[in-house]
């Protein structure tokens, strides 16, 4: 527990309007805490990141007020809280990131033609590979177009054997909260979701 050092003498704490200010605020933070745990608990995962953050700072708000009411009360404080100035900070430098999100959906109507193009590619243009390692047998549609992809790029329209279903690209500026991409994450693809924020552009193909 964290306690914040005063000089100002007690007697201008324990008053009947502080103590009810207290019970008051610990009422609503119960309140708003059962409600955040049944909200999560409902959630699988398909929700709109909105919702979760809307939950978040929701129960963000009744905490520092309940952490005001317990120094009000008392001279102390139990939850030692981020100062507001670093959060201006970190608005200051979420105002220089832009998340753009993209995904394609392809057809394979010519698997040979992709494979060749995939294996030409890994040819001109070799992974790095651990000392004594082999290269990634170029045997399948996802190990070509991945091999395609790290010579030359996003070559969604120039895929060989390769008919696009669908594509699409948002750019998004996020807003805070912002949680940047975890490039380390063990599944990168619950990573390829748009942040919350707000989409400035927005490209589709069919």
């Amino acid at each position: 527990m964290t306690e914040l050092d005063i000089a100002a003498p007690t007697e201008q704490f324990f008053s009947a309007q502080t103590r009810e200010a207290l019970a008051e605020a610990s009422r609503r933070l119960a309140e708003r805490l059962q409600a955040h745990t049944d909200a999560l608990l409902a959630m699988t995962g398909d929700e709109e990141q909105a919702a979760l953050y809307e939950q978040n700072a929701a129960l963000e708000e009744l905490v520092e007020g309940w952490n005001d009411a317990v120094f009000e009360h008392t001279g102390t404080a139990p939850l030692l809280l981020e100062d507001g100035a670093d959060d201006e900070d970190d608005e200051v430098e979420e105002d220089h990131v832009l998340s753009v999100v993209s995904r394609f959906d392809l057809r394979v109507v010519d698997l040979d033609a992709l494979l060749e193009a995939g294996r030409a590619a890994q040819q001109r243009h070799p992974a790095e590979l651990d000392e004594g390692g082999e290269p990634e047998p170029v045997d399948s549609a996802e190990q070509a177009i991945y091999e395609i992809s790290r010579e030359v790029g996003e070559a969604w329209f120039e895929l060989p054997g390769i008919e696009m279903v669908a594509g699409a690209r948002a750019y998004v500026v996020p807003e805070s909260p912002f949680e940047p991409l975890d490039a380390d994450a063990e599944d990168v693809v619950t990573e390829l979701i748009a942040p919350n924020g707000t989409a400035t552009h927005a490209e589709t193909w069919a």
